[in-house]
C-alpha cells in the first residue's frame, strides 16, 4: 500500500514538472519566434545576435586590422572569435576565393590568440585526415600482396579396402 502511495505521488510529480518545462520551453520558442519575426527571419537574428559585425558600423568606430584566410581555417576561427567576443567581419575575395576577417585594431592581442588556437585546431584536423589517408593505402597495399599469394588446394581422394 504504502509503495503505490508513493510511486502515485512520485508519478504525479514528475508529469507536473514535465507540463512545466513544456510550458517554459513553449514560451522561449514563442519569444525566439517574435524576436526572429522583429529581424527579418531567424538568420538574420542570429546574424545580429552574434558577434559578426558589418563592415561599415566597424568602420565608424576605429582603425581596423585584417587577416586573409582560406576556407578550411575561417569556420575555426569563427568559433575562436565568437568564443573569445571579437567583434570581426568576414569578406570573401572573389578573385583569389580566400576570405578577409576584418577586426578593431583594440582587439589585436585577444585576435592573436584566437588566430594561433584555430590554425592549431585547423592542422590538427588537416593532420587526422592525412593520417588516416595513410591507413588506408597501406591497408590497400597489404590486400593486394595478400591477394597475389593464392593457395591452390588439390584434395586427392584415398581408396579404401
Amino acid at each position: 500500500m504504502i509503495n503505490e502511495d508513493i510511486s502515485n505521488r512520485t508519478v504525479s510529480i514528475q508529469f507536473r514538472a514535465s507540463k512545466k518545462i513544456a510550458d517554459e520551453l513553449l514560451r522561449a520558442m514563442k519569444t525566439l519566434m517574435a524576436k526572429s519575426k522583429k529581424a527579418g527571419g531567424l538568420e538574420e537574428y542570429i546574424k545580429q545576435e552574434g558577434n559578426e559585425t558589418k563592415l561599415k558600423d566597424m568602420v565608424k568606430k576605429g582603425q581596423l586590422e585584417e587577416i586573409e584566410v582560406k576556407e578550411p581555417e575561417l569556420k575555426e576561427l569563427r568559433k575562436e572569435l565568437n568564443k573569445h567576443g571579437v567583434k570581426f567581419s568576414v569578406l570573401r575575395d572573389k578573385e583569389t576565393g580566400n576570405y578577409n576577417v576584418f577586426f578593431q585594431a583594440k582587439d589585436t592581442k585577444v585576435m592573436d590568440v584566437a588566430f594561433s588556437r584555430a590554425l592549431q585546431k585547423a592542422e590538427q584536423k588537416y593532420d587526422k585526415k592525412q593520417s588516416v589517408k595513410k591507413q588506408i593505402s597501406q591497408l590497400k597495399e597489404k590486400i593486394k600482396e595478400t591477394i597475389t599469394n593464392d593457395k591452390v588446394k588439390n584434395k586427392h581422394k584415398e581408396q579404401s579396402l
